[in-house]
């Protein structure tokens, strides 16, 4: 699959198969996120992976709409700086949790993202430091089969292109 088939067929998927993901399979996805770009190649993440079913559940309740963490296959936390100390993390951030989704898409993986709002007890259960900070995770395994897509958006599915490009001006 090259990256335009991933970007234009990808979809969250929130409910996965119990098939266990094979360990270099995980590995390639937090790779992907490694290798993703940032601001000045600072780098400001760390990845916690999770695959443990009962760390898993409990982290899925740190969180409103977190719940598709509790049946992923893994889950990556996604650790860096304080956001607010550096504008460019946050964004750092994202790139590296969309290069980890699309690696994911590429092998066969669905994923989603989750925000957490119960960070620091999202953080005790992970033994991440006091001075990390924590507040969204990605879930990641096998789309359960009610979980299929069709490869083209629907119509309606996405704004127009015309709507949302402007050249050179507004």
């Amino acid at each position: 699959m090259n990256v335009s088939d991933a970007i234009r067929t990808k979809r969250a998927t929130r409910q996965f198969t119990d098939q266990p993901v094979p360990e270099d399979a995980i590995r390639a996805i937090l790779n992907a996120g490694r290798r993703a770009q940032s601001s000045k190649n600072t780098q400001p993440w760390s990845f916690v992976a999770i695959r443990d079913r009962a760390t898993l559940k409990q982290l899925s309740e740190c969180g409103t709409y977190a719940g598709h963490l509790a049946g992923a296959a893994f889950a990556v936390a996604l650790v860096s700086p304080d956001p607010s100390t550096r504008w460019s993390i946050a964004f750092d951030l994202g790139q590296a949790a969309a290069y980890m989704q699309l690696a994911a898409w590429e092998l066969g993986l669905g994923s989603c993202i989750a925000s957490i709002y119960e960070p620091e007890k999202a953080k005790a259960l992970l033994g991440i430091p006091e001075n990390r900070f924590f507040d969204v995770a990605l879930s990641f395994g096998y789309p359960a089969p009610d979980q299929s897509r069709p490869s083209v958006v629907r119509k309606g599915g996405r704004r127009p292109f015309g709507e949302v490009v402007h050249w050179e001006r507004w």
